[in-house]
């Protein structure tokens, strides 16, 4: 059953506000709404969130730079002797965030865009419709989004992409009824003022997480090196697991990443 006119609340928020948005399942409605909120030609200032990023938590972090130690051992490209920082100077991580709530858009006039595409092909989208003191009282924010997408702020969103997919290449079924064609991802195209350097602001979902990630012009994830890290989380996990200069992750104690 398509229940695009329908409406879907979230939980999260100060005081057990609810927020209520339109749920947008086709790209006829994305794209609508789009064009009603106005956004193209808006300078960005800046960026919030309204919960957790799960990849940005201790964890997960050590997870994300030892698949990449692993692979750039198996090429060759560093020595495999350990023990290694926390944070190697060598390795890159993606710039995006998991999160399951509300991501917003602070633009220089004063207004804020939000969105939420945390389920397959269902969007939610609002214009200042959410308070700006708002935060989860279930999973606290554990990161700063303005330094993950650092580069997008001053930028200005020059067009918004819609990718869509078929039926038979969705990759979640039993979430929808059939329909035309399926959201898949919906990209910020964001250039410098009075230059032609692009970069994207991506928003995709898998299963019931929102991915927004940071990409180039073509699409391609932006990185940022792991010893970076330090400033997308600082004040949030602790500082001294951060500096460790001296890290075996095959040895790693079971409690040292409890939340």
């Amino acid at each position: 059953m398509i229940i695009s006119e329908e409406k879907r609340t979230s939980e999260e928020g100060k005081g057990g506000w609810q927020w209520d948005a339109p749920v947008m399942q086709t790209y006829d409605a994305v794209l609508s709404k789009i064009k009603e909120l106005n956004l193209q030609g808006r300078i960005i200032k800046g960026f919030h969130t309204t919960g957790i990023s799960y990849n940005w938590r201790l964890d997960d972090i050590a997870d994300s730079v030892h698949i990449n130690l692993k692979e750039m051992i198996a090429d060759n490209k560093i020595s495999g002797e350990g023990p290694f920082p926390f944070l190697p100077e060598e390795v890159s991580l993606d710039r995006y965030a998991q999160i399951d709530t509300p991501f917003l858009i602070k633009f220089e006039d004063g207004d804020v865009f939000e969105i939420d595409y945390s389920d397959y092909s269902s969007v939610l989208m609002g214009l200042n419709s959410i308070p700006k003191d708002i935060y989860s009282d279930k999973n606290a924010r554990n990161f700063h989004p303005d330094v993950l997408f650092e580069s997008l702020i001053g930028r200005e969103i020059c067009a918004v992409e819609i990718t869509t997919t078929t039926w038979s290449d969705f990759p979640c079924k039993y979430e929808l009824g059939e329909q035309d064609a399926y959201i898949t991802e919906i990209s910020f195209v964001c250039k410098k003022l009075n230059s032609y350097d692009v970069e994207k602001l991506t928003f995709s979902s898998y299963y019931d997480y929102g991915i927004v990630a940071l990409k180039d012009v073509r699409g391609v994830d932006v990185s940022i090196n792991a010893s970076d890290v330090k400033k997308v989380v600082e004040g949030f996990v602790d500082r001294e697991t951060l500096e460790l200069k001296e890290f075996n992750y095959e040895e790693a104690p079971d409690d040292l990443f409890e939340e």
